[in-house]
Parts: structure tokens; sequence; C-alpha cells
């Protein structure tokens, strides 16, 4: 009778421990969870928070921004390194996890040589958060792959996203967005995403009809609305971006010299982020995504050299196209 109370008793101490291992456990992620979510979804509105030339980090400093003074705002969602353990990394279908090497220094590099040439500066929002955690390039279901503690991680990178470009409209009445990537596609050049796939890009450049017809359905289409403007010549015109990029060194596609990918050639054509921000509910943004190589624009060779290109060809671009 003894041995089995006191084996009664040990399995008692048992439970007790497991139990109050899974209180401690479940206490953990409560908290941590909490901690996630803690970061103020309105903080973006503050106007403390948007004094230009401000860099500043939110959310546990996965998320940086740099305030500007000028109708750009540049978005750099795949170029962060930090790797927090207690977050699990994406693995859901269709996932991809590579980083953009550099691509967050080069939104910076960008940021400094603007307001070297012209005295402004472009807002920028930037992933230091590595993209197995959390991809800001992507729909929140597929962004978080259903971790429900990364939710609100990727509604505050959009958050800042959105505040920024409203700002920017509010002061000059239109703004840019470009979403910054880099590619290692063997063609060395810039990719410009305006959303049409290679196939759709050689229709609308060989026949000007189908051009006209497709037009809005670019990332243009906004500008296009708001300006007296063609669509050939905002995607192949001696003012287009791709064009004045190719014209100081940087080859580009689409651009005069180089109007569409070929069949076999690798082209991204613009994500998610691209086609929210240049889509009707944002009626007085436009832009692209550039995906930038390597060698030459992400290195620490090319970063100063492309972000002088880049500052002097968007200046161009909009006093040839928007301001004129």
């Amino acid at each position: 009778m003894n041995k089995l109370i006191s084996k009664e008793k040990a399995y008692s101490n048992i439970d007790y421990i497991e139990i109050i291992k899974f209180v401690v456990v479940g206490v953990i992620i409560m908290l941590f969870q909490y901690s996630c979510s803690s970061t103020n979804p309105s903080d973006h509105k503050k106007d403390d928070h948007w004094q230009p030339g401000k860099e500043f980090t939110v959310a546990h400093g996965w998320i940086e921004i740099g305030v500007g003074d000028m109708p750009l705002v540049i978005s750099a969602p795949h170029g962060g390194t930090l790797e927090p353990e207690e977050i699990s990394d994406r693995s859901c279908k269709g996932s991809t996890t590579v980083r953009d090497l550099n691509i967050d220094k080069l939104a910076f590099n960008i940021r400094e040589e603007l307001q070297e040439e012209n005295g402004t500066q472009p807002s920028v929002v930037v992933a230091r958060i590595a993209r197995k955690k959390v991809d800001f390039n992507r729909s929140l279901d597929q962004a978080t792959c259903g971790n429900e503690t990364m939710n609100q991680t990727w509604k505050v990178y959009h958050a800042y996203i959105d505040s920024a470009l409203s700002r920017a409209v509010k002061k000059y009445g239109y703004a840019i967005f470009i979403d910054l990537h880099g590619h290692g596609h063997k063609n060395q050049r810039l990719e410009i995403g305006y959303k049409p796939t290679k196939g759709k890009l050689k229709e609308m450049y060989l026949d000007s009809s189908k051009a006209s017809e497709m037009a809005s359905e670019t990332s243009v289409a906004n500008l296009l609305d708001i300006k007296d403007l063609k669509i050939s010549s905002l995607l192949w015109g001696k003012n287009s971006f791709g064009t004045l990029m190719t014209q100081k060194g940087f080859a580009a596609v689409p651009s005069r010299d180089d109007p569409y990918p070929l069949k076999k050639e690798s082209y991204f054509t613009g994500g998610y982020n691209t086609r929210r921000y240049t889509s009707n509910e944002y009626p007085n943004v436009f832009g692209w995504q550039i995906e930038a190589n390597y060698k030459g624009v992400r290195d620490a060779e090319g970063r100063p050299k492309f972000a002088q290109a880049f500052a002097k060809a968007i200046l161009t671009y909009i006093n040839k196209n928007v301001d004129q």
C-alpha cells in the first residue's frame, strides 16, 4: 500500500512539473507575441516621425525608415540580414527566401546622392529582418506563411510606405514609388518592371495600337491620367527611366536601346508592392520595380556610381515627364 502511495505521489509530482513547464512556455509565447505586436500601428501617422532627413528603426529594429522631402519613395524589402531565432523560417508553398545582397545599402546610397545632387532626399523603407522570416513584397498570407506573430511587422512596413506616399502626394500632388531589388540573371543589366510580361512588352513595342490598349495595365498608368503623355515615351522614349540610365552607363530593359527581353531571357515584371502602390487605389502614385544586377551596381565599387547615375536620371525624369 505504501509503495502504491509513493508511486502516486511521484506521478503527481511529475504532472505538476509538466504543468508548470507548460504554463511557463505558454507565458513566454504570449509575452513574445505581445512584444511582436506592441509596435503602435498608428506611429506612422505621427508628425514627429516625418521630419525630413530623419532616420530611425521600428518594429524591434526590423524595419528602417529614412524620411524624405521629395516626391519619391523607395522600398527595399529583401536586403535584411537579421534572423531572430524565435521567429520560424518561412516554409510555405511558393515561399522564396533569397536575399538581395546590398540592396539596403543601395537604397541609402541613392538617398545620400540625391541629397548631394539636389538638396532633397527620397523617403526609404528598408527591411532589416531577413526575407526568411517575412517577405514584405508578398501578400500577408504568403509574406508570413501563417505565422501570426509577424503579421504586425508586415503591416508596419506597409503602413510606413503608405504614409510616405500619402504625405508626398499631399505636398507635391503625386509620388513616384520604386521597389528596389537585386537579380542574379545572366544579363548584366537593370530590369525595369512596369507589370507587363516580356511577351506583352514586345507586342506593345511593335504595335502602337496595342501599346495604347495595354497602357492601363502598366505601373505608370496613373501618370498617363495625370499628364498628356504616351506610354511609348515612358517605356522607350529618350526620357524614359531605362533610357536615361542606359545613357549614364547602366544598361536597362526596357529602354530605347533594349526595348524588351528576348524569349529566353529572364525578366522580372514587378511584384506585389509595385502592383499595390501603382493601382487605382493610389491614383496619384506611379512607378516601377528595379531589379539590379550585382557587379557594378550593388557591389562596393558600383554603388556610388549607380547612385549618382540614378539621382541624375530620376531628376531628369521628373523634370521632363512630370513637372513639365
